[in-house]
């Protein structure tokens, strides 16, 4: 059997590369894994973020709802308040008393 001679110097540069390379592989992995972590928060409050929009445009529809039926009374006392002045409306409490009186 023949014996292959290697010099110190080859096995510990390739010793220096194999280690360079595994701290460059762990370094790399523990950035990944951060960037991973930061990613996930930054999902999360996108998702609340998003929530807080969803649950805003519901209470907007909401007060669109209550302004609508605002505008609706509005318009109806309008007409009424137009009719009273007009001659062709009566109060209410004139129309009661009069029965009362007939």
């Amino acid at each position: 059997m023949e014996t292959v001679a290697v010099p110190v110097t080859l096995l510990i540069s390739v010793a220096t590369f194999l280690i360079t390379v595994g701290g460059v592989w762990f370094v790399t992995q523990k950035r990944v894994r951060d960037l991973e972590i930061r990613a996930a928060g930054h999902d999360k409050k996108h998702e609340q973020i998003i929530a807080e929009i969803n649950g805003l445009k519901t209470e907007i529809s909401g007060v669109k709802v209550e302004i609508a039926k605002v505008q609706g009374s509005i318009l109806a006392l309008n007409e009424k308040f137009d009719l009273f002045i007009q001659g062709r409306l009566t109060p209410a409490a004139a129309h009661s008393h009069g029965a009362a009186l007939a």
